[in-house]
């Protein structure tokens, strides 16, 4: 008989685990405990700071301060939509690329290494053990290394509106803000238009440029001849500061008249200037006209062209259905579509969205939008804001809704639950610019939306739906459950002399 095999004895004394509803606050006081009045560097990576300072945000701010107070350096690895929560602290920060962030805290001070584990009782687990914590220090240095230093711009809301001001006069009524009764000038632009896209639509124009003028609507430039939107956008990635973008030139395309807008434009600002949504032939004129490729100066580190990054996706609205019917069980989408059915459909209602609605449920939407980028996942790259959907709710395109445009809100069980909003972009396609949904709540409810858009648009004789470009793979990939049949490829520019 062989001997009965032990497993050898382990001390527990370097190992400490806390557990409690302010873990953060305990890591911190811990922090203070070990270096007292001693000073000291601390070095903390993973940081999600709406989930770090989520149970006490001004408690445990004052706490970093103190210890920077007590003679206690502080380097911290975040994420770059976490700065302007840190910015107290930021001189201390770099950020990590989303790709390789993950959101799991860990502290590195004296001897010991404190790391975070989120579930539904949160954990400190502390090692005090010098080449544990030698080790991740080392880690953690070569990280800071090749993180991101953050901005030391700052950008405010008065510079953007003194930005808009400035080209509007400077351009003596080319330039105006759009307002609702643009829809009209919009829409005769796209209906000339030999070659209708995803981007030449009153919804993706306005949504691409919003938060100006009085209907916030954004601008645009019009001498009869050309039509284009410009916005501003804050880049942090790039130095923070407002950057004019000029959105999609419709009509008779014109790359001098470009050219001259955006010299103005960069005068104006002392930034380089956007021109996206340009086919192929449109950029190379462009570009023989003085204008830079975008990988001269992109857009964000991880989306070189924003929403174009990824080419636009095209579905044939019969083929999904037929899908939905035919496909091997496999099929993800089907999987998901048949989950939601099972779980939410006897409970799921739609009804039109926005002020034209008998009850108005545009506020329920703008809440929707809320909530739906409150709990976004802490990996994915956020480029959009809550505001960029402003114009699909409060003004939508001219015409009739489930005509020429189509947006509906989703009730579960009477509860608003999500809505889309799609517009026409030629006889036989319409684009999909806003899937908003609460899937957190109500999962499979993004995939069961897409499937009644492609409903709606085929009961209204259409054959196409644009689900546009993407920034990330991820939502690429997403798309990509819907089987696309074609792709278009659109292109961006950048000025910079």
């Amino acid at each position: 008989m062989g001997a009965e095999l032990k497993s050898p004895k382990i001390s527990q004394e370097p190992i400490q685990v806390y557990e409690g509803d302010n873990v953060v606050q305990l890591m911190l006081e811990e922090v203070v405990q070990t270096f007292g009045n001693a000073g000291g560097t601390v070095y903390l990576s993973g940081i999600d700071a709406g989930k770090f300072l989520a149970d006490n945000p001004t408690h445990i701010l004052t706490q970093l301060q103190t210890l920077t107070d007590q003679g206690i350096s502080l380097q911290i690895l975040t994420h770059p939509e976490n700065m302007a929560l840190l910015q107290e602290h930021q001189k201390h920060c770099r950020w990590m690329p989303e790709h390789v962030f993950s959101a799991i805290p860990i502290c590195i001070y004296g001897n010991k290494v404190a790391t975070i584990i989120w579930g539904s009782t949160d954990k400190i687990v502390v090692v005090d053990d010098f080449s544990v914590a030698d080790t991740h220090r080392k880690q953690f240095l070569w990280m800071w290394s090749a993180a991101k230093n953050p901005s030391t711009q700052t950008s405010t809301l008065e510079d953007k509106h003194r930005l808009a001001e400035g080209i509007v006069k400077r351009y003596g009524g080319r330039v105006s803000y759009i307002t609702s009764k643009d829809r009209n000038l919009f829409h005769s632009f796209r209906e000339a238009d030999p070659n209708p896209g995803y981007g030449n639509s009153f919804y993706y124009l306005c949504q691409a440029v919003n938060g100006l003028g009085p209907d916030g609507l954004g601008m645009k430039y019009f001498d009869g001849r050309m039509l284009v939107a410009i916005g501003l956008g804050d880049r942090f990635t790039l130095g923070g500061s407002w950057h004019y973008h000029v959105v999609n030139p419709m009509g008779e395309f014109d790359p001098d008249s470009l050219r001259t807008l955006s010299k103005h434009l960069l005068e104006l600002s002392g930034v380089p200037v956007f021109v996206k949504k340009l086919t192929l032939e449109e950029r190379d004129q462009l570009l023989q006209t003085g204008f830079s490729p975008i990988e001269d100066y992109p857009w964000h580190d991880q989306a070189m062209e924003e929403d174009d990054t990824f080419p636009e996706q095209i579905v044939d609205v019969d083929q999904v259905l037929q899908r939905l019917e035919k496909y091997e069980a496999t099929s993800s989408l089907k999987r998901n579509y048949r989950r939601y059915c099972a779980k939410f459909e006897a409970e799921t209602t739609w009804e039109p969205l926005g002020k034209d609605h008998s009850e108005d449920n545009s506020a329920e939407a703008d809440t929707i939008v809320q909530e739906f980028f409150d709990y976004l996942d802490v990996r994915q790259l956020h480029i959009s804001r809550p505001s960029d959907y402003d114009n699909i709710v409060h003004y939508p395109p001219v015409g009739k809704n489930g005509k020429s445009y189509f947006a509906q809100m989703v009730r579960v069980a009477g509860e608003a639950a999500g809505f889309f909003a799609m517009e026409a972009v030629s006889e036989d396609m319409a684009g999909l610019y806003a899937s908003i949904t609460l899937h957190q709540k109500f999962p499979y409810l993004s995939e069961y939306l897409i499937v009644e858009c492609c409903k709606v648009l085929k009961q209204a004789g259409y054959r196409y739906l644009n689900l546009g470009g993407s920034e990330t793979s991820g939502l690429f990939g997403f798309k990509e459950k819907f089987f696309p049949v074609a792709q278009n490829r659109m292109y961006w520019v950048v000025y910079k002399m």
